[in-house]
């Protein structure tokens, strides 16, 4: 009797503990595959080659090598699926270097000028939809023989910028103010992304570029200004257009090689040439090519 009542109990708790189906067994679900995680840091390293070294449409020398950083922070996601009402850090760091120092400022025995430029940027950008905005600082620290004998200051300029799209064509603007050396730039920039394939895409552009008391940083009465007997130019400087080619190699690294033309306008233009090589203030065809990888 005890033994029937144990086993009686024992097949209780068995059925008590078998899970309840209704109906067929449910077939076994193929598993869910984890959504890929990005672990992107947010951050670009470029290195890159430019034929001319052309700024704010003067040709300052040959043979432009460079390499740089640059990132961006989100600080306040948008609500919108486009990311409108969104609110990031832009940054950046450049470096570059005339390689053999070929100078185009300088005539006679100075036509090897040496010159390197660091560059250290930050910018707020907030994007309402239709239009970007963005306010910035940026530091120069120019160095070599054209931030010596050729007394070219250091520059630090706050700028305010915005950025749109137009259906296919993108444009840009920015107004920048060295307070240093106590000049202002403006630029337009229009550019369009035509695709070819997935991983090539042709982009043409132009800049169109205005100065007033326009100096390049050089300082009165010293150097290159002092041929130029004035550093106070307020015109148009340049228009500079031309056509860039990214290709896609792999999910994180593009190689964009470009070609391009400088046209000085009458700002650029009316600069006195005496005793500097006509190269700096001539319509100059140039080209280079950037490597950037995403990490």
């Amino acid at each position: 009797m005890k033994l029937n009542a144990l086993l009686k109990t024992l097949g209780f708790l068995a059925l008590a503990a078998t899970p309840v189906v209704a109906g067929p067994s449910a077939p076994v679900k193929n598993p869910i595959a984890p959504a890929p995680v990005n672990d992107d840091l947010g951050i670009t390293a470029s290195l890159g080659y430019d034929t001319n070294y052309v700024w704010r449409g003067l040709n300052i020398g040959s043979h432009w090598v460079r390499a740089g950083l640059n990132g961006s922070v989100l600080l306040v996601g948008g609500a919108a699926e486009d990311g409108a009402g969104s609110t990031a850090l832009n940054w950046d760091v450049q470096y570059g270097s005339l390689a053999g120092d070929q100078d185009h400022l300088f005539a006679g025995g100075f036509g090897n000028a040496s010159f390197q430029r660091v560059q250290l940027g930050a910018a707020l950008s907030h994007d309402f939809g239709p239009a970007s905005v963005n306010l910035g600082y940026r530091y120069y620290r120019n160095m070599g023989v054209l931030g010596g004998l050729g007394g070219m200051n250091d520059g630090q300029e706050v700028s305010l910028g915005f950025a749109t799209a137009l259906g296919p064509i993108n444009l840009s603007s920015s107004g920048n103010y060295d307070f240093v050396n106590n000049y202002w730039y403006f630029d337009l920039n229009a550019s369009s992304t035509i695709a070819v394939t997935d991983a090539i895409s042709i982009v043409p552009y132009a800049t169109l570029g205005y100065g007033h008391n326009m100096n390049w940083q050089f300082a009165k009465n010293t150097g290159v200004s002092t041929t130029w007997n004035r550093n106070n130019v307020s015109n148009w400087t340049a228009v500079t257009t031309g056509i860039q080619l990214p290709i896609k190699l792999n999910s994180r690294a593009t190689l964009t090689p470009y070609i391009a033309v400088n046209i000085p306008m009458s700002g650029v233009n009316n600069l006195p040439i005496a005793a500097t090589s006509h190269t700096a203030y001539n319509t100059v065809l140039f080209g280079g090519v950037t490597l950037s990888v995403r990490f």
